[in-house]
Formats: C-alpha cells, structure tokens, sequence
C-alpha cells in the first residue's frame, strides 16, 4: 500500500504540477485555479453544470464529473456577504459557485481530495494571500467544518484502500462527536459492510 507521499508525488507528477501550482494554507494543501486547470486538461475531465438555484446572493451549482468510467457529482454554492453572513465578497456568485463545483469535481476525481488537497476556490479562507500569520484565525464552526471535510476525505482513502479498520475508526470518532454527516458519508460509501 503506498504512502501518503508516495501518493502526492505519483500525483504532481501525473498531472504536472510544479511548486507554485500549490500552496499550504493552515492545516491544507491548496491548489490554485492555474493548477486545477492544468489537472482538468492532463487527466482530461470532463465536468457539465447544472444550476440548482441562482438568486442574485446565493447561487447553487451542481457539477458532474467524468474521468474514464468514473463519474461523480458535486456541488458548489456562493452567498453573497460578509466574513460572517457569507461565504464570498463577489457579486459573482453564479461564477464562483460553477468555479467551486468544478474545482471539487476535478480534484475528487482526480484523487487530491483523498490527500487533503483543496482548490483555491472553494472558501474564501483558502485565498492564497492570506496566510497563517495574516489570516484571520478560524471560527470553532470553520474548524469543525474542515475537520468534518478531512474525515470524508479519509473516508474516500480507507474505501479506496478496502480498509474496513480505519472506516470504523472514523465512524466510531463521528459518532463521538455527533458529527451525522460523516457518519451518513460512511454509509453511503460503505452500505451494509459490517464495521469491525
């Protein structure tokens, strides 16, 4: 089984991405807009949109993404406000929505979710200038989400992996922490597999 390393390595490599596609970014690797695309051409993804809802500050955007006989869908969403009433500065909200659904499409498919690697897009948090010096310091509800997203995120490497352990492990510590989504996740990836 290859490591984590083994994995990102094999994955820059594959896809070309060179240090300054990427950037750290709290406790996440984060890929830029420049580098997603270059994932999206080398991998050859094919991502189509379909708007669940627009008004003119919020905007919901499902992608669906396909890659050899691989296809998912995912969504991005955009609220038009500040710091704590939104997720986006920008009146954009339809463009920035399609450009987190696809930024989550292609690198689910692609493989970087499952290695803590995130797109530039997806929260207005990951802004590349903002670092952890500068950066305001998160809320315990921005911590609690992103911990929730990186347990998915193992989740889609213990399934990969056919690694029944550590999905209970994971389950066991969402259900400590009422965390029902990521115990709902592992359902739906897991079905009636008995945990151990």
């Amino acid at each position: 089984m290859a490591t984590k390393t083994e994995i990102l390595r094999r994955l820059y490599k594959e896809n070309g991405l060179e240090q300054e596609d990427v950037f750290t970014h709290d406790h996440y690797k984060i890929i830029k807009r420049e580098g997603i695309d270059k994932i999206q051409a080398k991998q050859a993804i094919d991502v189509s949109y379909e708007v669940v809802k627009c008004e003119s500050t919020f905007c919901v955007v499902k992608a669906t993404g396909r890659l050899n006989d691989k296809t998912i869908e995912t969504f991005g969403s955009a609220l038009k406000g500040g710091y704590k009433e939104g997720n986006t500065n920008t009146w954009y909200v339809m463009e920035m929505a399609e450009k987190r659904a696809m930024s989550r499409a292609v690198l689910k498919l692609a493989g970087f979710y499952a290695v803590g690697h995130y797109g530039e897009d997806e929260s207005e948090s990951f802004d590349r200038r903002k670092n952890k010096s500068s950066g305001p310091t998160p809320t315990p509800t921005q911590s609690r989400n992103a911990e929730i997203v990186q347990a998915k995120a193992d989740l889609d490497v213990a399934k990969e992996n056919g690694d029944l352990e550590a999905a209970t492990n994971i389950y066991e510590d969402a259900m400590d922490k009422d965390w029902v989504q990521v115990c709902d996740y592992h359902t739906a990836l897991f079905g009636g597999e008995k945990v151990a």
